[in-house]
């Protein structure tokens, strides 16, 4: 099923705003896995690991509050990744406060926050890189749905999941599919990398509100952030 073209992250936010479960559902499965990767990352090895669920929870919810940072941002220039990661960021800080009091409550030793593992540069790139781990696998999603149906691209696509996914070479994946042309299947890759990356910006459009050049720039920093 391919994605509306006129669905952006600010669309599903607002609709999840006013309290569609659809879009919040939708808004939970395409941001839950990079909230969940920063806040495992900043509480590895504390106690508050076993508060992520809650804390993404809230996160959320702090996303569709009425007047929050998020619908008080400009729709048309706001970097969409940058204030989501802002919320969790906040949220994290909340939970961590909340425990340390109560800890001081119960008479034991409040946590220290200053001891966490506040590595601003390691926690973004922590969030980063699993939001575009998401942002890829949607758009590979994406790409092989649009190749079901027509041989062609099913082929190409089928090329590219073997260079890709089993690292096979291109003699392999000729020899493994009866092509004695190696160009034919460097062809097929080449045609189905190109249809991936058009699947890519309409992903990357969607989920950040970047428009035109931005969204070219914002691919280039998704294959920098996974070495692709």
């Amino acid at each position: 099923m391919q994605p509306d073209p006129n669905e952006t992250c600010w669309t599903v936010l607002r609709a999840a705003a006013d309290g569609d479960t659809s879009a919040r559902s939708a808004f939970a499965r395409s941001y839950g896995t990079p909230i969940k990767a920063y806040l495992r990352h900043r509480w590895a090895g504390n106690v508050l690991l076993d508060d992520v669920d809650d804390a993404a929870q809230e996160s959320f919810v702090e996303a569709f509050k009425p007047g929050g940072v998020i619908e008080r941002a400009d729709q048309e220039q706001g970097d969409f990744r940058a204030l989501l990661y802002g919320v969790v960021r906040n949220v994290a800080r909340r939970f961590e406060e909340r425990q340390s009091k109560a800890s001081q409550r119960k008479g034991g030793e409040s946590i220290h926050l200053d001891d966490l593992p506040h590595d601003a540069l390691a926690l973004s790139k922590a969030f980063d890189r699993a939001w575009a781990r998401s942002l890829m696998r949607e758009a590979l999603k994406q790409h092989e749905e649009a190749a079901q149906g027509d041989p062609v691209a099913d082929r190409r696509f089928r090329v590219m999941s073997m260079r890709h996914d089993d690292g096979m070479p291109i003699r392999e994946i000729a020899s493994a599919l009866g092509e004695s042309d190696h160009a034919v299947i460097h062809n097929d890759y080449r045609q189905s990398r190109r249809a991936f990356t058009a699947h890519l910006r309409q992903v990357v459009a969607r989920h950040t509100g970047a428009k035109g050049a931005d969204v070219d720039v914002e691919c280039e920093r998704l294959f920098e952030l996974l070495g692709t």
